[in-house]
């Protein structure tokens, strides 16, 4: 018997999420030393985790034969004080992609949409196909590739429930103002939800919109944050969002039990009084930024302006050759052939952005 015949029609249309290489199975398919290999292809903190939140999950390895707090409390009170909201008022999930899914579980289905800029983070419009609910793409034009705004607004409908915006934007790298986003909010219907993925705000604190005093209002507003990006702690999968207490509390109908480890919940709770090591990414992030621009500036290469850890630049005829020739080089980053002739690339330490910058110039013969 096929097993498709089981499956719900609508899940054999859905695509698999593709993540990006392994240090590990490029060296084995390259024979190269994995010592030598630069994985800037998942926008990671390449100064590692922080530091205290390291020492809090060593501590916590000697009760992992007990399950984690289901309720994450002191998690939850941690973010509470640290973001200035109520405990009622925040969710936690294994990972904020975790937190998507589960917003796609409570308010998407067959006869409602969500609406996503083109180029956004994959996850939107896997979450949105998996509720078997209509994914509507609004067109995102080179070269700035920044999200529509107002093309986003007039895609809304009476059957629009999410409504997914990061800032930055992943792939891209765009960010748009405070105001164009706090304005774009409030012109919502009461009909729908707006989710700001804001995973990587932090990289942009000093001019990220503000949506806490809308919350606090009552407003249908979602802001959903990871600790994988600069806090270092992508491999505990550990996130969280901000909502109004009616709006979490339909989350926690259909979150997991346990669905945040212990040891991830301990670091978590200590990096974000690691405030020093966020200000430390934060910086040399921007460093970095700065010497892959003048980079590619250099070989006539033209670029997305991020303020992310991450950036888009153009100008590879192949994108997919581009990037296999890379790892040979080894260095992984990750091809993104919808948007052209672009390739995404973490921001690295010094050293990895020099040798990407000499590997990209050694590709292209420059």
């Amino acid at each position: 018997m096929d097993i498709n015949s089981l499956a719900q029609p609508h899940i054999l249309k859905q695509p698999v999420y593709v993540t990006g290489k392994p240090i590990a199975y490029t060296a084995r398919e390259f024979g190269l030393d994995p010592e030598s290999i630069d994985k800037l292809a998942s926008n990671e903190n390449p100064f590692g985790p922080s530091p205290k939140g390291v020492a809090a999950a060593q501590d916590y390895l000697k009760t992992v034969n007990l399950y984690p707090d289901g309720g994450a409390y002191d998690l939850i009170g941690k973010i509470a004080e640290f973001r200035g909201m109520k405990r009622e008022q925040i969710a936690v999930g294994n990972g904020s992609n975790e937190i998507l899914t589960m917003l796609g579980k409570v308010f998407l289905g067959p006869d409602c949409n969500a609406v996503m800029s083109q180029h956004s983070f994959a996850v939107y419009k896997l979450t949105t196909m998996a509720a078997n609910s209509t994914v509507v793409e609004v067109p995102m034009s080179a070269p700035a590739f920044k999200c529509d705004l107002k093309a986003m607004r007039a895609a809304v409908t009476d059957k629009t429930r999410l409504v997914f915006l990061a800032n930055p934007n992943n792939p891209t790298g765009s960010d748009l103002t405070a105001k164009e986003i706090l304005d774009f909010a409030d012109s919502l219907p009461e009909t729908c939800i707006l989710v700001m993925d804001e995973a990587y705000t932090e990289f942009i604190e000093d001019q990220a919109p503000d949506f806490r005093s809308r919350i606090n209002e009552g407003k249908n507003i979602i802001c959903c944050r990871t600790f994988s990006k600069i806090y270092g702690l992508a491999g505990l999968r550990v996130g969280y969002c901000l909502a109004r207490p009616e709006i979490i509390g339909l989350i926690n109908r259909v979150r997991d039990p346990f669905n945040v480890n212990s040891i991830a919940q301990a670091a978590a709770c200590a990096a974000i009084d690691d405030q020093e090591y966020v200000n430390f990414v934060r910086e040399k992030n921007k460093e970095g930024l700065k010497q892959l621009m003048e980079g590619f500036e250099k070989m006539g290469l033209p670029y997305v302006k991020s303020q992310a850890n991450f950036i888009s630049v153009g100008g590879f005829k192949d994108p997919m050759d581009a990037f296999q020739a890379l790892q040979r080089m080894g260095t992984i980053v990750r091809p993104q052939p919808q948007m052209g002739d672009i390739l995404r690339i973490t921001v690295g330490t010094k050293e990895q952005n020099e040798r990407l910058l000499k590997n990209i110039k050694a590709y292209l013969g420059k």
